[in-house]
Order: C-alpha cells, then structure tokens, then sequence
C-alpha cells in the first residue's frame, strides 16, 4: 500500500503534501545536507515530525543509481554511452551590478565555517555586513550548500557561497531576520 507523505523544509519554509514515496526520494536528492537536516518529515495520519536524516526515514536516502521513476515506455534509453555530441549555442549573461544594501564593516575577525562530517575551516575575515562576510583566503571545496559560520566565537549564523566569484571568498548570510543569533550580530556590527 502506497503511503501518503508530507515534507516541511523549514529552510526554505514550505510544506508539500500527499507525496508519494518516489517523489519524496526524488525531492531530498535536490537538498543539500544542510537542507536534509532542517527538513522534516510525517506520513498521512502521524501525530508528530519526524526528522528526515532519522533511521526511520533513511530508506528515503537509500537511492540506487539504476532507480528509475515513472514508466520508460515510449522514451529514449538513457545509455548515454559515447555520446560526443555538443550543444553549440552559447548563451550570453549580462551581468547586473546592483547597489549595496548593507553597510560593510571593515575588520579581521576569526570565523569558523562548520560543514558536514566534522569539518571546520578556521578563516579571518575581510569585511562583514548584515548580508554577508568576505574572507581574507579562498573556502576549500567542501564549503557548498547552507552551512554554520560562528563569527568571533559568539553568533552561529546560516550561510550560503555567494554565486559566480572567482576567488570563493564571499559567503551570504541566509538567516531569518528574526533569528536571534542573527539579531545579536546585527547590533555587534554596530559596535566595530
């Protein structure tokens, strides 16, 4: 019997319901790890949330990669095998210089970005603002996704790498205005 599933991202603060469980599958591999461990998850008829990275729930993660959804009838083969063709059009960005929104805070202060498994890179900053922090070295390749930078060792805040830079030195902070760490680091930037 096919179970009716609910998915709530509380990253992105949306809720999807009556999914099936291959559309549930075909969902959390979009999601980043951060994404996976903010996001909850019930079955039609639960009492209560339950976490997605649960062991309840890690059949959802469990993903061969021979999984196919839907029906193939009718559809090319995906053997891909040899297939040297190239898409010649060439698409040109334009890219927009926007104002700043925020003020920046020139200041060295000691970050620390926490990833997945354990990892933390130990970096200075740049500058900072309400928006994001530049940093004086480039952030190592497992930096991706939404992650926890702690800045001076007293605000954990929720970021992001700032998209199409050259140098990965610059990350966005993706906190809710109303997160309280994020308040408190507000009012410290006014003190630099």
């Amino acid at each position: 019997m096919s179970h009716s599933w609910a998915l709530y991202n509380a990253l992105k603060s949306w809720t999807l319901y009556d999914l099936t469980e291959s559309e549930v599958k075909l969902l959390l591999l979009t999601f980043s790890e951060n994404e996976l461990k903010l996001t909850k998850i019930c079955r039609k008829g639960d009492s209560k949330w339950d976490a997605v990275l649960s062991a309840a729930n890690s059949h959802f993660l469990r993903i061969d990669n021979r999984t196919k959804y839907g029906k193939s009838h009718g559809y090319p083969s995906t053997d891909m095998k040899g297939d040297t063709s190239v898409d010649t059009d060439i698409l040109k960005i334009q890219k927009v210089q926007h104002p700043r929104i925020h003020s920046r805070y020139e200041s060295s202060v000691p970050c620390k970005i926490i990833g997945s498994s354990e990892k933390v890179f130990d970096v200075i900053t740049l500058d900072l603002s309400e928006g994001g922090i530049s940093f004086t070295e480039s952030l190592p390749d497992w930096v991706a996704g939404y992650f926890l930078v702690q800045v001076n060792g007293r605000f954990e805040l929720l970021c992001s790498v700032v998209e199409d830079q050259k140098e990965r030195t610059r990350i966005q902070i993706a906190a809710e205005e109303n997160d309280p760490q994020y308040l408190e680091y507000k009012e410290w930037l006014l003190s630099l």
